[in-house]
């Protein structure tokens, strides 16, 4: 994550307005469970987006508190809060190395839920994910899993090219 992206563009101050959005409704009853994954997850990644822009790392740590929660009540049923904390982590500057160990977990646990339940998690996703680990396991170590890992990310793009293709007809 760069901490300036959002500070010279046109939308600037549109993650304070998701966050804002998202929170609203992320208590009230009416709210239903299965919205839940998505909105506390959508929450957090808004709230990053904040600190980003605004400079203020005191939000990326509460953003990592939210991510945190969405991940200890919804990474059993939705793959989307250890994606995005896996994203945003993986992005963060070298020196949030203690923040960024998330994102080596996160995806890790999204493959690994991925090989018990298929339907866990689209094929976007399982494509990126592999990529993102394929990625942050770069040493000699983990070459073997590593090509592994890109082999079915590129299956995985082929799918999807494959499945598109099948749409057109």
């Amino acid at each position: 994550m760069n901490l300036s992206f959002f500070s010279k563009t046109e939308y600037k101050g549109y993650a304070r307005k998701s966050f804002e959005a998202l929170t609203e409704i992320f208590h009230p009853p009416n709210t239903t469970k299965e919205l839940m994954p998505f909105i506390a997850a959508y929450r957090a990644s808004a709230l990053s987006l904040v600190g980003a822009e605004t400079k203020k790392l005191k939000l990326l740590g509460e953003a990592f508190i939210l991510f945190k929660d969405a991940v200890e009540k919804y990474a059993t049923i939705s793959y989307l809060p250890q994606f995005l904390r896996g994203s945003v982590a993986e992005n963060l500057p070298w020196f949030f190395f203690s923040k960024r160990k998330a994102a080596k977990l996160d995806f890790q646990s999204i493959i690994d839920k991925q090989e018990v339940n298929a339907d866990y998690a689209n094929w976007r996703i399982m494509s990126f994910t592999y990529w993102a680990w394929a990625k942050q396991h770069q040493s000699n170590k983990y070459h073997k899993q590593a090509i592994s890992y890109l082999d079915k990310a590129i299956d995985s793009i082929k799918t999807i090219k494959l499945a598109e293709r099948e749409r057109k007809i």
